[in-house]
């Protein structure tokens, strides 16, 4: 019995000692995602289609110019394709061509640069995921919780922002053998408001990377259904759009 309590203590110091700490983990799943370092530089079209539960889904495609920090989000919105277009820290807009729109337009098509950017962020950090947790004001909790997460072991690593870049908590979570980015869930208002949780599966290569091609919404609560995003196609750059 004392034999069987030594070995269980040992068991448990052993596995609390093994368990890296958030950093390590992070870069660890980015050597796994970007094993050539490829993000920083990407230029790729990703063209995603957008499920909800009600049947309804939305087509975007985004074009990702890291080299350059060039973007362009395109959504077709009340039968017109959007597009807004990125360069460094300046937005336009063009629909079917057209760069001149009425007030009712802008309205309707939400141009303006508050909604623009919150899109290409949005974008940009759950498809850069886990690269994008290298970003600056990103506080990562060096302590590791080992926690089940869609039925499988996995790695919990938190990870705050500076005021200023964002008031959501967020919990990644990854696979402990390769290190992969399998989910992650995420509450407003620093933790204390509603959340939400998704679980990402498919990997597919894109210019040497390895991104998720599905992932499925679902909320913290109760996890009712939310939708699902999928990653549909990839392409290279035109040169017209490297402009």
């Amino acid at each position: 019995m004392f034999l069987n309590i030594i070995l269980f203590v040992g068991l448990l110091s052993y596995q609390n000692f093994s368990v890296p700490d958030g950093d390590t983990i992070i870069n660890r799943s980015i050597e796994f995602h970007d094993p050539e370092n490829n993000w920083p530089a990407l230029q790729a079209r990703l063209n995603f289609s957008e499920t909800r539960p009600n049947g309804n889904t939305r087509y975007t495609s985004y074009d990702i110019d890291n080299r350059n920090r060039s973007f362009c989000i395109t959504r077709e919105m009340d039968g017109n394709p959007v597009q807004r277009h990125f360069v460094a820290d300046s937005c336009y807009y063009t629909i079917n061509e057209r760069n001149a729109f009425s007030e009712k337009e802008i309205k309707q098509f939400k141009l303006n640069a508050e909604y623009s950017n919150l899109l290409k962020n949005y974008y940009l950090y759950l498809w850069g995921l886990p690269m994008k947790l290298k970003d600056p004001g990103t506080h990562i909790d060096q302590t590791v919780k080992q926690v089940a997460f869609n039925g499988k072991e996995s790695f919990e690593v938190t990870v705050s922002y500076d005021k200023d870049v964002g008031s959501d908590l967020w919990h990644f979570y990854f696979d402990p053998t390769t290190y992969e980015l399998v989910g992650y869930k995420f509450f407003h208002d620093n933790g204390n408001g509603k959340g939400e949780y998704v679980i990402l599966s498919d990997l597919q290569s894109v210019t040497g990377l390895q991104i998720p091609k599905s992932r499925s919404w679902y909320t913290a609560q109760d996890s009712s259904f939310l939708g699902t995003d999928i990653l549909t196609s990839v392409a290279k750059l035109s040169q017209k759009s490297l402009r």
